[in-house]
């Protein structure tokens, strides 16, 4: 089966509506969320020294 691949503008990306429900995402506890890591082989939470070294991908972002 051959994978569809469509392509959006950010402009595009932007005007759409996300599924995020952010009430449940703030209503998260910090527990919750390492629960949820740990039970993820895929993921992982970064150290401290690891978020300092972070970039900013976009710099466009920078204020949203």
């Amino acid at each position: 089966m051959k994978e569809r691949i469509v392509r959006r503008t950010k402009e595009e990306i932007k005007k759409m509506k996300g599924k995020t429900n952010h009430v449940h995402v703030g209503n998260t506890s910090d527990k919750e969320i390492e629960r949820q890591v740990d039970g993820d082989p895929d993921s992982y939470i970064p150290t401290e020294e690891e978020l300092k070294n972070f970039k900013r991908v976009n710099e466009d972002d920078k204020d949203e």
